[in-house]
C-alpha cells in the first residue's frame, strides 16, 4: 500500500524541506510502498493529483523563486479546511491519506484536526503545538485519545523521544511524573550561552542568531515566551495534569514591549538591555552560577506549578554543559527521582530535523512499511 500524503502549509520552511526530503528519501528506491504527496494546501488554494505528483513537477514548483505566485496560478481554491476532508471523501480515499500540518495557525487548525480526527477515518501529523496547547484540556484529551490516528511526537524535542518517554512511564508502567526542568529553546540556549562567555552584547548575539538560521522566522518567537510554554503545557498534559497555558507563572527574557516593533527597529531597541544582561551575567559569575531559561513543572499535592523563568543556576549542575542549541530535559518520577533522574539532552530542531520527524510518523502509520533492499 503506498501512503498518500496531503501537506498543508504556511510561511513556514518545514514544508519545503518535507517536500525535498519525500522527493529524496520516500520514493520506490528506498521503500516498496513510499509515500507519495497527492495534494498540497495553503490557507486559500490546494491542488490535487490521484496518482502522486511527479518529482519534476514538484521541483518546479517549490524551488522556484516565485513559489506562491506558480503555486496560486494551477490551484483551485477552497473555502475552510474542513472542506479538504470532504474532497478526500470525495475521491473515495477515506482512510488512506495522511494530513500533515506544517503550520503555525491556531483555533482555525484545533477545529481541522479535530473534523479530521471526528467525520473521517484518516490520519494526521502535526509539527504544530497550538492546537494541543492554547486550548482546553477536552480538545486535548478528544485529540490524543485517538493516538493510532493522531500523532503530535513532533511538537516537542521528538529526537530525544520525550513524549513517548512520558508517555509511557505514565500510560504503561504507572511511574507518576513528579517533576522535569526544561531547557526547550535551542535559540535561547544559544543566547544564554554566548552571554555567559561574556565575549558579545545581547543584541549582538540576538542578531547573529537570526542571520545564521538559529531562530525561528519570527524570532519573536523563540524570544517570547510562547514557544517554551506551549511545550511546557504539552508534557505536563502528556503527564496527566490538567493545565492549561492560563496557570503558568511566565517572567519573558525580556520586556514584551520590544514585541511591538518590526525586526531592524527590534534589533536597535534591545540594545537598551544589553547593559542589563551584563550585569546579570557578572553577578551570576562573582557566584560561580550561570543563567538559564528554564521551564519547569513542580507537583504538589497532586497538582502542577508551572513556571517559566530566567533562572540562575550553579556550574556543577546539568546546566553547566549545555552550550551551543542543546536541549535539555530532567525528568523525576516516582521511580526515577534524585539522586538519578532521568535527564536527556539533545540538539535543536532545524528545519531537516522537524521535516524528518514528520516522514517518521507518516511511516509509522503505513500499516506494511516494507524497505527496499
Amino acid at each position: 500500500m503506498i501512503q498518500k500524503v496531503f501537506i498543508i502549509w504556511a510561511t513556514w520552511n518545514v514544508w519545503k524541506e518535507l517536500v525535498k526530503q519525500i522527493i529524496e528519501k520516500d520514493n520506490y528506491k528506498y521503500h516498496k510502498n513510499p509515500s507519495i504527496i497527492v495534494w498540497l494546501a495553503n490557507s486559500s488554494w490546494f491542488i490535487f493529483n490521484k496518482l502522486g505528483f511527479e518529482n519534476s513537477f514538484l521541483k518546479d514548483i517549490f524551488y522556484s523563486e516565485n513559489v506562491r505566485e506558480k503555486f496560486t496560478s494551477i490551484c483551485e481554491k477552497y473555502n475552510k479546511l474542513e472542506d479538504l476532508v470532504d474532497i478526500v471523501d470525495n475521491y473515495w480515499l477515506d482512510g488512506e491519506v495522511v494530513f500533515v500540518d506544517v503550520t503555525a495557525w491556531k483555533k482555525e487548525l484545533l477545529n481541522f484536526h479535530k473534523y479530521v480526527i471526528l467525520n473521517s477515518n484518516n490520519f494526521l501529523v502535526t509539527a504544530n503545538k497550538n492546537p494541543i496547547s492554547l486550548y482546553s484540556m477536552e480538545d486535548f484529551n478528544l485529540l490524543t485519545s485517538y493516538s493510532w490516528r493522531y500523532n503530535t511526537n513532533t511538537t516537542v524535542m521528538w529526537w530525544a523521544w520525550i513524549l513517548e518517554f512520558v508517555e509511557n512511564r505514565v500510560n504503561k508502567l504507572a511511574d507518576k511524573i513528579l517533576k522535569i526542568e526544561w531547557v526547550f529553546s535551542g535559540t535561547l540556549s544559544y543566547i544564554l550561552s554566548q552571554l555567559n562567555k561574556w565575549e558579545k552584547k545581547f543584541s549582538d548575539i540576538v542578531k547573529f542568531a537570526k542571520e545564521q538560521g538559529y531562530t525561528e522566522p519570527n524570532p519573536y518567537d523563540d524570544l517570547n515566551w510562547l514557544d517554551v510554554a506551549r511545550k511546557l503545557v504539552i508534557l505536563a498534559r502528556y503527564s496527566w495534569y490538567d493545565v492549561s497555558i492560563k496557570d503558568i507563572m511566565i517572567k519573558p527574557l525580556i520586556d514584551e514591549k520590544y514585541w511591538n516593533y518590526e525586526w531592524e527597529e527590534f534589533l536597535e531597541k534591545i540594545k537598551n538591555e544589553d547593559s542589563y544582561f551584563e550585569n546579570l551575567v557578572k553577578k551570576a559569575n562573582d557566584e560561580s552560577k550561570i543563567l538559564a531559561y528554564v521551564a519547569e513543572m513542580i507537583v504538589e499535592n497532586n497538582k502542577a506549578k508551572l513556571e517559566v523563568w530566567l533562572k540562575i543556576v550553579d556550574k556543577n549542575s546539568e546546566y553547566w554543559n549545555l552550550s551551543w542549541t542543546l536541549n535539555l530535559a530532567i525528568v523525576e518520577t516516582e521511580i526515577l527521582k534524585e539522586p538519578m533522574p532521568h535527564i536527556i539532552k539533545s540538539r535543536w530542531a532545524w528545519l531537516a530535523v522537524t521535516a524528518s520527524s514528520v516522514r517518521y510518523w507518516i511511516a509509522k502509520m503505513l500499516p506494511n512499511f516494507i524497505k527496499n533492499k
